[in-house]
């Protein structure tokens, strides 16, 4: 019986290590997908940064035409004053011209406080520029290496099911049914060690006469809590 409580055990190590690598393989995706939304994002901050640089492109070149215009308005200006016959006539050109020239001085401050802001846009498109090239070289990376993990895993889970499938023709076929009822009833894992006076799933105190029955070997052992097999494994 102990041969067989110690092969109920490896076929719970294989179990435990397959699941354990099916459910990291079931992770692959979520963790592609949470590298696939962080470079979006960072996409999208990079994209903004360019909305504004392009719009304020814009409104430089807005700028600068009306700048041009003006100074030709005044050119023109300056011209009919040797040409008008009338005081009133040339006071009114003087005023136009003096607006004209007011217009000139708010359009150079504009462009200068727009040429700054354009500066700092740039190096912060620089900036998110950088980031978004080390995000999408780390998933890459990150894709190239789950991708060889999931192939290993895969294989790994191979080899266990062969291993698993070897020890399964040693047991008895009722044994067996019972272990895979358990195993499904509690997230696949059936059999347990005794830690201590403890169950090794849930964790209840076990009865002393339960552990010394588990520590002769002879009879398959339960615990009542969780139904789970326990076993006992001398340390070392």
């Amino acid at each position: 019986m102990k041969e067989v409580l110690v092969q109920l055990f490896k076929l719970q190590s294989i179990d435990r290590d397959v699941l354990q690598k099916e459910r990291m393989i079931e992770q692959i995706p979520q963790r592609m997908q949470e590298l696939t939304n962080q470079i979006n994002k960072q996409k999208e901050i990079f994209d903004e940064v360019e909305q504004r640089l392009k719009e304020d492109s814009n409104t430089e070149l807005a700028i600068e035409r009306k700048f041009q215009e003006t100074k030709m308005s005044i050119e023109r200006h300056k011209k009919q004053l040797v040409t008008v016959k009338t005081n009133k006539e040339y006071a009114a050109l003087l005023k136009e011209i003096a607006a004209e020239e007011a217009d000139i001085e708010r359009l150079e401050e504009e462009m200068l406080v727009l040429l700054d802001n354009h500066e700092t846009m740039e190096n912060e498109k620089k900036e998110e520029e950088q980031a978004l090239n080390k995000m999408q070289e780390r998933y890459e990376k990150d894709k190239k290496m789950l991708e060889e993990k999931k192939v290993l895993f895969e294989k790994e889970i191979m080899e266990k099911k062969v291993e698993r499938e070897n020890i399964g023709t040693e047991l008895e076929s009722s044994l067996l049914k019972r272990y895979e009822r358990i195993r499904k009833l509690r997230d696949g894992i059936a059999v347990v060690q005794i830690q201590g006076e403890n169950c090794g799933g849930c964790f209840t105190r076990i009865p002393p006469q339960v552990i010394n029955e588990a520590k002769r070997g002879d009879r398959i052992l339960t615990c009542e809590s969780c139904g789970r097999i326990i076993i006992y494994m001398e340390e070392g």
